[in-house]
């Protein structure tokens, strides 16, 4: 048996051996090459860039999550043909969601698959057109009065993160339901408030949700439904917004929830049928979804960008002289798109903090990477953090410097080697 055993993990564990892949080797029969991971002593994006540094010069690495071999991406180049040109063949995120209890999430176009995903991510980007966003920099306007009464009257420190959601969480609402709600009033936000609820979850739930991504067998374990007893508030508001929109005839509003009214009664359905729970949850799980994406994503992207600034001063300065050129009246969308330095900045921040530190895609048909056999089921890693801080793309890479998103510059990177929004067909709608 001993025997029989040895011969066994010899075989399992000379997976990307047999394929002449250069791995990570298996230091444990459970964990396979995840034990710091699964112990909790490295961060998920730095572990993959202790990999991907132990790598130098290799297109990609093999490796193990617990038993299963999965391969890790250093080449930009085949980065691009996961995200973009073998699109089909890497559709799926590799995310789990448990469909039968999460009727929350499973409707949010990050983790859905297929056709679901297709009619989802339309109905998400048909609210992102120029015409929608133009509408944003007067959202942001209205929040200017509260927030500079919060800032004259407040003496103490103020805490970056906590600042970027008051912002966030005022302007989310707005573009995501069409309300008025200012996390700098003195009033209690309570749509900021759930919403928190949720960024909570997510990271306590953070390792166990990890675990069933590797192996969705872990699934009956932790149960890791994101969805408590506070998805109902945003399923109530979802239909109290509705109700608003149509008791007021309002066709017009640039919100989210009126664009995805509209197009489905342009496809035939009425304003009675939007009314049925289901739809309800429908609408509220993409309403949802750009809800979060513009409050925690864009709040903790801030508030990297203030601590970066309040670190180099020189680079604030000349920021502010950008900004105070714009125009004193309304700020619209066209004059935002002509500050050149500002998206400098913030893709140096975003280089240097990306919202993900990588994508995990799952290989849905049998292709070819890099000379590489690629089998069905395979998962995929792209360690945005590492290609990020990667001194061979990037010299200095733990330096901050705008420079490096000069248009000269970039021209002369691979484009694939700064994705902090992802790519391709599935890259984040919110980088708009």
């Amino acid at each position: 048996l001993i025997t029989v055993a040895y011969v066994y993990c010899e075989w399992l564990f000379g997976y990307w051996k047999r394929k002449n892949v250069p791995h990570k080797k298996s230091t444990s029969l459970i964990y396979g090459s995840i034990g710091k991971l699964f112990k909790a002593e490295v961060s998920q994006g730095y572990f993959f860039k202790d990999i991907y540094d132990s790598f130098h010069g290799e297109p990609f690495v093999g490796f193990y999550e617990f038993q299963r071999p999965s391969l890790l991406l250093r080449d930009p180049e085949i980065v691009k043909k996961v995200l973009a040109e073998n699109f089909n063949s890497f559709h799926k995120n590799g995310l789990y969601v448990n469909e039968k209890e999460d009727n929350f999430f499973n409707r949010n176009p990050f983790v859905l698959t297929g056709t679901r995903w297709k009619e989802a991510r339309s109905k998400l980007t048909q609210t992102l057109t120029v015409n929608k966003l133009k509408f944003l920099p007067e959202s942001i306007s209205k929040i200017y009065p509260s927030m500079k009464t919060f800032l004259d009257e407040t003496e103490d420190n103020i805490e970056a993160y906590e600042f970027g959601t008051n912002i966030t969480s005022g302007m989310a609402a707005s573009w995501s339901w069409g309300i008025e709600d200012s996390g700098f009033s003195k009033t209690k936000s309570y749509v900021r408030e759930i919403a928190q609820k949720f960024v909570d979850m997510f990271i306590g739930t953070t390792f166990s949700m990890q675990l069933i991504h590797i192996n969705p067998w872990f699934a009956p374990l932790f149960k890791p439904s994101i969805v408590s007893h506070e998805t109902g508030f945003f399923n109530d508001l979802t239909k109290k917004s509705l109700e608003m929109l149509i008791s007021t005839g309002n066709n017009s509003s640039p919100c989210v929830l009126n664009s995805l009214r509209q197009t489905r009664l342009k496809s035939g359905q009425t304003d009675d049928e939007l009314m049925n729970n289901e739809v309800i949850e429908d609408l509220s799980g993409v309403v949802a979804a750009f809800y979060f994406d513009a409050y925690e994503t864009t709040a903790r992207a801030m508030s990297f960008l203030l601590y970066t600034l309040a670190q180099y001063p020189d680079v604030q300065r000349r920021l502010r002289d950008e900004v105070t050129k714009l125009p004193k009246e309304q700020l619209t969308l066209d004059e935002v798109q002509k500050m050149p330095y500002m998206e400098m900045v913030f893709s140096e921040v975003l280089r240097l903090y990306p919202p993900a530190t990588f994508l995990r895609k799952k290989c849905t048909q049998d292709c070819q990477l890099g000379g590489l056999k690629v089998e069905a089921g395979s998962h995929i890693i792209i360690p945005i953090l590492a290609m990020h801080k990667d001194a061979d793309i990037y010299p200095e890479p733990e330096k901050f410097d705008p420079e490096r998103f000069s248009e000269e510059n970039k021209n002369d990177r691979h484009p694939y080697a700064y994705i902090p929004f992802g790519s391709g067909p599935r890259m984040c709608p919110g980088m708009r």
